[in-house]
């Protein structure tokens, strides 16, 4: 399995080092062993899955940078156990795996939320249990209030931090998923496998009829927004109608980059992967303008993995200067898809919320072309309408990247709003000094 592992170096020189000639003394590499765990609590861990009625895996990051994804499947696989893969981590469990529920969070998969919120055991399996990965979604209050957790991570630091945890267990998700498999007992899944496994089964065929039929944000059934801009663009393509059609052309071998913001984040439940590392994400710190070059660091990194990165017109703003420096001659050919809805959207569903379904200073200018821009940079530039089109542009944007091909798919989409990031921050604020209605105003998109 090519891994594409990329080590990132920072290095300090005083500036003095720049301009003297001297002698260094490198000191010598030191490799540590990964800690496996305590040998208590492992096994504290393994009597209370061989116990479980409904034991439930949350298989985070640390499962794919410790390699640990074929113990997670050995263990679930054992247990009859679901998985839900951790915000951000679709890549953390293969996909077509029948245990594979989904990513959980904002916008994941209804049957992940729905099967852990049955769940009287969760292994949290490489994950620090980040917001994202516990809050509600879609309105859905999944995480379970009375299971015992178990939280491995690499980090102590970490264990116990975001949750109440059982048994907590400080080491290398490998090690750690091999010798609680080790230390199941016999009968180790066998409470309920046969419901448990039809509950699996019926919670992912339902999620995935559900979601083949999303085509519009319909989260906030108070407010109009949505209504209003259905109404105004109601040719144009929604955000979820754009996934699917990413989907249907998108390379099952491809490395793809999602930057933050309101389309991306809308499309975390659609992509799955047979592989881990190939899912790069922003996280929580949310770096504005990450999609575009990360995946010019994952094409030079892999050079012959088709890649395809994604953001919105906002987010690609930060990072579009290395639209100039990607032509060169020494640079690999990529493929990036920019959702283009003239909007900030993320921060257009905030305002809306505070403010009785109004916005503030969200709009971008109309009359950018990105696929232009990338004309003008002497690379290829594509700017598609509907889903026959978005299919369509990026299978030959792939085909194009193994010649040598770098394209820009600028993908006009409609100015629906997702779910916002944090529900549990969009209590309405008491005051806002200065801000009249007469400032908040819609866009004229004609």
């Amino acid at each position: 399995v090519q891994t594409c592992a990329l080590p990132i170096w920072q290095i300090n020189l005083p500036r003095d080092y720049w301009t003297q000639i001297i002698d260094v003394d490198l000191p010598a590499i030191v490799r540590f062993e990964r800690p496996a765990g305590g040998a208590k609590a492992i096994a504290e861990a393994a009597h209370l899955l061989s116990e479980a009625k409904f034991p439930v895996i949350l298989s985070g990051a640390g499962v794919v940078i410790g390699g640990a994804i074929g113990d997670c499947v050995a263990l679930a696989e054992r247990l009859d156990a679901p998985v839900c893969s951790g915000y951000q981590h679709n890549d953390s469990f293969p996909g077509s795996h029948r245990l594979a529920a989904g990513p959980l969070g904002y916008n994941g998969s209804k049957a992940a939320m729905e099967l852990i919120a049955k769940a009287d055991v969760v292994l949290a399996l490489g994950t620090r249990l980040n917001p994202f990965s516990t809050l509600p979604g879609y309105g859905i209050d999944y995480w379970p209030k009375l299971a015992k957790i178990i939280q491995v991570d690499i980090n102590p630091d970490r264990i116990g931090l975001a949750k109440p945890v059982a048994v907590g267990i400080c080491g290398d998700a490998k090690q750690v998923a091999q010798q609680i498999l080790a230390q199941l007992s016999p009968n180790a899944g066998n409470a309920g496998r046969d419901v448990r496994k039809a509950t699996i089964h019926q919670a992912k065929s339902a999620w995935r009829q559900a979601l083949s039929s999303m085509d519009h944000e319909d989260d906030d059934p108070g407010t109009t927004w949505n209504d209003r801009a259905r109404q105004r663009d109601p040719q144009r393509m929604s955000p979820r109608q754009a996934w699917r059609a990413i989907q249907a052309a998108l390379p099952k071998d491809a490395i793809i980059s999602s930057d933050i913001g309101n389309n991306c984040a809308i499309g975390n439940a659609y992509p799955t992967f047979e592989q881990g590392r190939k899912y790069l994400a922003p996280g929580l710190f949310g770096p504005c303008g990450y999609g575009f070059p990360a995946i010019i660091g994952a094409k030079i990194g892999c050079p012959d993995v088709p890649v395809v990165g994604f953001a919105g017109d906002g987010a690609f703003g930060i990072s579009m200067n290395e639209m100039s420096s990607i032509g060169r001659a020494e640079w690999p050919a990529i493929t990036m898809v920019i959702f283009r809805n003239y909007q900030w959207g993320a921060e257009k569903r905030n305002t809306t919320l505070w403010y009785s379904d109004n916005f503030v200073g969200t709009e971008l200018d109309p009359h950018l072309s990105y696929a232009r821009v990338a004309e003008g940079c002497g690379l290829k530039g594509v700017a598609v309408a509907t889903q026959e089109e978005l299919t369509k542009g990026l299978a030959e944007a792939c085909e194009a990247q193994k010649r040598g091909v770098t394209t820009f798919i600028e993908v006009i989409l409609n100015q629906e709003l997702g779910e916002p990031f944090r529900r549990d921050a969009m209590k309405k604020p008491v005051i806002v000094a200065g801000i009249r209605r007469e400032d908040m105003r819609p866009q004229d998109l004609s």
